[in-house]
């Protein structure tokens, strides 16, 4: 899984129709310190995240198999909220 931070949402007049009812959010993937990778990237929310939410993302086909139909044009999703991380001792 990957790690990102919510920085916004998209605002479309017009998506493909498979995804109809989607929301996306503007994510910056982030290390498991926090640390910026990347260019920030736009990613189905499947978990209601909101702004700043440190969340968990799913790459590739993966990302599009929650969601129908599974073809659809789905290449990042959100699919999880961390809600605390702790250091493995």
């Amino acid at each position: 899984m990957i790690l990102g931070q919510v920085i916004g949402k998209v605002i479309s007049t017009q998506k493909d129709e498979k995804l109809k009812g989607a929301t996306l959010r503007i994510v910056q993937l982030v290390n498991h310190q926090g640390k910026k990778e990347g260019s920030p990237a736009a990613a189905v929310d499947l978990v209601q995240s909101g702004d700043n939410d440190l969340v968990y993302l799913v790459k590739g086909r993966e990302a599009s198999l929650p969601w129908v139909p599974e073809d659809s044009p789905i290449d990042l999703a959100i699919v999880g909220i961390v809600r605390e991380m702790r250091k493995s001792e």
